[in-house]
Parts: structure tokens; C-alpha cells; sequence
């Protein structure tokens, strides 16, 4: 078998499986994103650009920085951050 025929097997096989893996997951009973979701979306709390802004929405947490600039982070995110880098409000 030739090189070009290897690779052309190859491209056939990955694109087979990929269609399968796509019907497995379609057919796997997933709803659509909708109104009806009820999963949570974070706030967009980077839009805030004082410190007293931030702290007026609840869900929003004020973190310091010594190397990059002081930001306001979704609470759900903020706790995710680099404690050597980020010192968030509580």
C-alpha cells in the first residue's frame, strides 16, 4: 500500500468516527440552549471599573492585583484565581 492511499485510509477512518461520535451525541437526548435552560450564566461583572460599582452587585467580586490591574470578576470566578496573583473582597 502507498503512502498516498495510507493517508487517504487514514482521513476516511478519523472522518468516519468523527460523523459517529456526532449521531452518538445528537441522539443522546441534549436540549437545545433556549429561554427554557435553566442553567446559570455568570454576570458580566468585567464591565465594572471602580471597586463600588462591583460591590453593588452581589454576585460580583472585587480582586486586587500587584502585577496586573485591580478587576471585577463574576464570584463564581473569582475564587478560581491565583491566589499569588489576585486578592479578592468576600
Amino acid at each position: 500500500m502507498g503512502l498516498g492511499l495510507r493517508i487517504l485510509v487514514s482521513i476516511l477512518v478519523i472522518f468516519l468516527l468523527l460523523q459517529a461520535l456526532n449521531a452518538a451525541s445528537s441522539s443522546s437526548g441534549r436540549k437545545p440552549l433556549g429561554r427554557n435552560n435553566k442553567r446559570q450564566i455568570p454576570p458580566n461583572c468585567t464591565h465594572f471599573v471602580s471597586e463600588s460599582q462591583c460591590s453593588h452587585n452581589p454576585q460580583c467580586r472585587w480582586c486586587k492585583s500587584q502585577s496586573l490591574d485591580d478587576t471585577c470578576f463574576p464570584k463564581s470566578e473569582a475564587w478560581r484565581l491565583p491566589l499569588q496573583v489576585f486578592s479578592c473582597d468576600q
